[in-house]
């Protein structure tokens, strides 16, 4: 793990190939690996002196996608586009595709310090790989799905109530409650607590 601030490397990377139509082996179920795009990655990766995401990166692609454009997996180092912003154009891949290895990148140097998935670190990345001032979401035309938020919480100190579509499963603080409170630490004072129907 890298300790202190790390230097940005302005450096504008040749865009990645995107095929319009190649076969590519088959991988754990549906997933199909796609050899250009994971080389592409591999040597921006190298070219940034980030050996072991070099060496593992891989880059799929998932037809079981459906609302998103793209997602990283890590410490898998593995990177998952939807199949359907091919049809939207090349250039909406190549820059899933940067997006996606920015996540992959800003974690691989954080190593097993926590970071914001859209932090600091991600924007660093975002810059070196030409897409500085990246959205966090597209707004690309994909198919949305909604989930009913079926659950209710309720923070014991200051009665925020928040709503989520899956129970929570580990603890989890008032983030308010924490920083005015504690600093900033995770409290159980502030754990939600589950509201249920009267």
């Amino acid at each position: 793990m890298q300790k202190g601030l790390w230097q940005m490397a302005f450096s504008w990377l040749p865009q990645p190939v995107v095929p319009s139509s190649v076969p590519v082996p088959k991988r754990k179920g549906l997933k199909q690996i796609d050899a250009d795009l994971t080389q592409w990655c591999r040597d921006t990766a190298s070219s940034l002196g980030l050996k072991e995401l070099a060496k593992n990166v891989e880059v799929v692609w998932n037809p079981r996608m459906r609302s998103t454009a793209g997602r990283a997996w890590w410490p898998l180092r593995m990177i998952e586009l939807n199949p359907k912003i091919k049809a939207i154009d090349d250039d909406q891949t190549t820059r899933t595709l940067r997006h996606e290895l920015a996540h992959l990148i800003a974690y691989e140097r954080a190593g097993r310090k926590r970071i914001q998935p859209h932090g600091i670190e991600w924007r660093h990345a975002c810059a070196e790989l030409g897409i500085g001032g990246e959205a966090v979401c597209h707004q690309l035309p994909l198919p949305r799905r909604t989930h009913a938020k079926r659950f209710l919480y309720f923070c014991p100190q200051c009665r925020t109530e928040i709503q989520r579509v899956r129970k929570i499963k580990g603890a989890m603080a008032c983030l308010a409650c924490c920083k005015s409170h504690s600093g900033g630490h995770y409290d159980k004072r502030f754990r939600f607590v589950e509201k249920r129907p009267a």
